[in-house]
């Protein structure tokens, strides 16, 4: 099992969002998230004044995936989101509180 994480642009979530629905995504977690990288930052403004923020706003989508399903998230996320980064990371165990299911059952 897998955990995918997301660091999309926030106007790429609906049509993200719609992309794993066609897939049969079920569970979704969004993030506001504030965060730089290599890019420099677009001004906003502020009445007449232009400023660079320090940091960009974005959003973090997590997912949580069968082993077999990743390629298929990681791509409907990549094709749909246009820029941003994509983490996948092993889940050493999954457990859903009110069905009391462990692993892939849980998802």
């Amino acid at each position: 099992m897998k955990r995918i994480d997301a660091i999309i642009p926030e106007k790429k979530l609906n049509a993200v969002n719609t992309a794993l629905h066609e897939i049969n995504v079920t569970g979704l977690t969004v993030f506001d998230t504030k965060g730089r990288g290599k890019d420099t930052p677009k001004p906003d403004q502020l009445g007449h004044w232009l400023y660079y923020p320090e940091f960009g706003e974005n959003i973090t989508l997590m997912v949580l995936s069968s082993d077999a399903d990743v390629e298929k998230v990681v791509g409907a996320i990549q094709s749909n989101a246009g820029l941003g980064k994509i983490f996948v990371t092993n889940v050493e165990e999954l457990i859903d509180i009110q069905k009391n299911t462990k692993g892939n059952e849980a998802l």
